[in-house]
């Protein structure tokens, strides 16, 4: 269990991790914890008995979700610590050379994968709390729609980190395909964060939906 004291202080610090991945990951993971409280809210709530097989399904996930970020933040700790562990290995002659590439480009890819598993947990934070917006306790709309906003800019922070390590590979193809799978899947979270926020503005007019 993190402490999260501790973890603050570690990021405050002049140590370059943990970042801005292990924050979005603790950010991801406070979403789902608001997504928690409202499907908590509605289960068993009179007014809600068809909605309760559904949000049973989305605890069940959302517990999931939580647990996946919160390893998440001393997993990108620790794959960035991997390329400073790369960074030192010998190069004086040809073969330590070709061992070291080896190595970074290893480094680099784990380093890659850890925010995107980040960000792609967040998503799936977006989608819960989206759909909790749709079907969970009314009063506890604002919550679910925090979590989604919450979630959508921890995945565009996890999503920086990609980016930023992509730019060091020497790789354009595989750095080009990155590119474009960012770009389509920030697309797709743009689109639930402005469907679901348009949900909640109905909500909150007066002459919307009940």
């Amino acid at each position: 269990m993190i402490d999260l004291n501790n973890f603050m202080r570690e990021l405050e610090s002049s140590s370059p991790a943990p970042g801005g991945g292990s924050a979005a990951a603790l950010v991801g993971a406070v979403s789902a914890s608001l997504g928690l409280m409202v499907s908590r809210l509605t289960e068993g709530k009179k007014g809600y008995e068809d909605q309760q097989e559904e949000i049973r399904r989305i605890t069940n996930e959302m517990i999931e979700v939580k647990e996946l970020l919160m390893a998440g933040i001393e997993e990108d700790t620790a794959s960035f610590n991997g390329i400073g562990a790369a960074r030192k290995l010998p190069k004086s002659n040809d073969e330590e050379k070709r061992i070291r590439k080896e190595a970074m480009d290893r480094a680099m890819r784990d380093a890659i994968r850890s925010p995107w598993k980040i960000a792609m947990n967040c998503q799936r934070a977006m989608r819960l709390n989206s759909r909790l917006l749709k079907i969970g306790n009314r009063n506890a709309s604002s919550d679910a729609a925090a979590g989604l906003i919450m979630a959508k800019a921890a995945a565009d922070s996890a999503l920086l980190n990609v980016r930023i390590n992509l730019k060091y590979m020497n790789n354009n193809s595989y750095s080009e395909e990155q590119l474009l799978k960012i770009k389509l899947f920030s697309e797709d979270c743009e689109t639930i964060l402005r469907d679901s926020l348009s949900l909640f503005n109905r909500l909150m007019d007066p002459e919307g939906e009940a």
